[in-house]
């Protein structure tokens, strides 16, 4: 490429995009850049961003040089360079590999990082490395032959052109790499930016429970492991390298590393939260929707509770202007309540959200709408982790949590709009007549009926609610399906 920087005499390797996202990756002990093979170049054709991968201290220079350096005489020089970048503004993912996986976790618990990942990291080591008496063969030899590279691998090597690695290994190494355990068993639990760990489960020199042990150390809401089956402890230069770059790849754009205060998901977004008698519960429903920080407004329809659901919206509405409240003069059921807030707003993408969750966070919320925003689907839907909607895909689907186009809302006929046959309905025409649906499961629950309202009651309101449901159903394949067709939306 015209923009990649490749100079040895200045120890590095760029490539420049005119954005502000950085991917800052760090190599192995006796490794360089080549460690991560043509990944750079991927990354910023990927993800239009600046890729740097520096040589650590007195590398590329005579194996010697290592003897006298400790993990933190790598880190210094390469901390300068984080620190430099984020002064710039500059969005960084740090990259590891092996020994530099070590490096780019500490950097994480000093720096605001955007996120983390390491390759082979060896914070637990394999047998026989893992012995004190490894050390002792060094009184005798420093520096020792690596494993001769398989012919998948020479054939990548030539690829680019051979690599500019150490042929040798330093029996340093292992001093060093126990320093860098030692520091980092003091600050993994500062690591707050979202991480990703990849080990091979065949790796000769880490152990692949690495992975396992720095997920439970780091303070990351963001956190994923993953196990390759190579046997080789260069994961970038095997035959799984595709898959590990799509497991790189994947975790950062699921998660919108790289994006600002939510990006596109400001594009005309309004919640709405039809609720009745859930004063104990709306509070915190409420809260979750105001730090989600994407709405234009916050929209509760209050279906005629009894209770003191208007006090508890009416103090969060103090702090929150976007939030509204509206109260229907006596119940009118959960689809006339969603329709009400639906003409409030004029907004071109509807969340829908029942008042009774537990467990729901902005997380979850902005999962649902993306797909939406993004255009992937016309509607989205947050299937909870309840008995009944893991057991049962029809329950599953019925759900309350929902992302849809407004045009969806204003063509779906009358007959949908009432109680609870309104889920069903929408799911049947988006599925037909419109691109689709998704849905994933989310870590969240709804408080049941049953506990809402006494056993009776609440198990009479369900009958009621699958009674609707089937009548939707029915309504469907039996009339609508046939009368509409392709018509509805036109």
């Amino acid at each position: 490429m015209d923009n990649k920087i490749y100079i040895k005499e200045k120890r590095s390797y760029e490539i420049v995009s005119n954005t502000d996202k950085e991917f800052f990756l760090i190599h192995g002990y006796t490794g360089s850049p080549d460690d991560f093979f043509d990944f750079g170049e991927y990354f910023h054709k990927r993800f239009n961003a600046t890729v740097k991968i520096p040589f650590l201290k007195e590398h590329n220079t005579n194996i010697k040089s290592l003897d006298d350096l400790g993990f933190k005489d790598f880190v210094l020089d390469i901390e300068k360079e984080i620190k430099n970048d984020l002064k710039k503004g500059k969005k960084i993912v740090l990259g590891g590999y092996s020994f530099g996986g070590q490096i780019a976790l500490y950097l994480a618990s000093k720096y605001p990082v955007k996120a983390v990942f390491t390759v082979s990291v060896p914070y637990k080591l394999r047998f026989p490395f893992n012995l004190k008496i490894i050390e002792f063969f060094g009184l005798f030899n420093k520096y020792w032959p690596k494993r001769k590279p398989t012919p998948y691998e020479k054939a990548l090597y030539e690829k680019i052109g051979g690599i500019d690695n150490y042929q040798q290994a330093h029996i340093k190494g292992l001093e060093v790499v126990k320093q860098g355990n030692k520091l980092l068993n003091k600050v993994l639990i500062k690591v707050k930016a979202p991480c990703l760990n990849i080990q091979s489960k065949n790796d000769y020199l880490t152990d692949y429970k690495s992975s396992i042990v720095i997920d439970n150390k780091i303070s990351s809401e963001i956190k994923e492991s993953a196990s390759l089956l190579s046997n080789t402890h260069d994961l970038f230069f095997s035959k799984e390298r595709n898959k590990l770059r799509n497991i790189i790849c994947t975790f950062l754009e699921k998660n919108d590393i790289f994006s600002k205060s939510n990006q596109k998901d400001t594009k005309d977004v309004s919640a709405i939260i039809p609720a009745l008698n859930e004063e104990k519960r709306i509070g915190n429903i409420l809260n979750v929707l105001c730090k989600t920080k994407i709405f234009n407004e916050i929209i509760l329809v209050d279906d005629g509770s009894k209770d003191n659901t208007r006090k508890v919206v009416e103090e969060i509405m103090k702090n929150n202007p976007n939030v509204k409240f509206l109260r229907n003069n006596k119940n009118k059921g959960k689809a006339y309540s969603m329709d009400r807030g639906v003409r409030e707003t004029s907004s071109k993408i509807i969340f829908f959200c029942d008042a009774d969750l537990v467990g729901l966070t902005p997380k979850i919320v902005k999962s649902i709408i993306k797909p939406v925003v993004n255009g992937e689907v016309d509607m989205f839907i947050g299937i909870r982790k309840n008995f009944l909607q893991r057991a049962i895909k029809k329950f599953a689907l019925d759900s309350g949590e929902r992302a849809l186009k407004r045009e969806i809302w204003e063509k779906l006929p009358n007959f949908y709009k009432h109680r609870y046959r309104i889920e069903e309905g929408l799911n049947k025409y988006v599925e037909y007549f419109g691109n689709g649906f998704g849905y994933s499961v989310f870590n969240y629950t709804q408080t049941l009926k049953e506990v809402k309202y006494g056993f009776w009651k609440g198990f009479l309101l369900r009958i009621w609610m699958n009674f609707d449901v089937m009548i939707a159903t029915f309504r469907f394949y039996f009339y609508d399906k046939f009368r509409l067709g392709n018509s509805f939306w036109n």
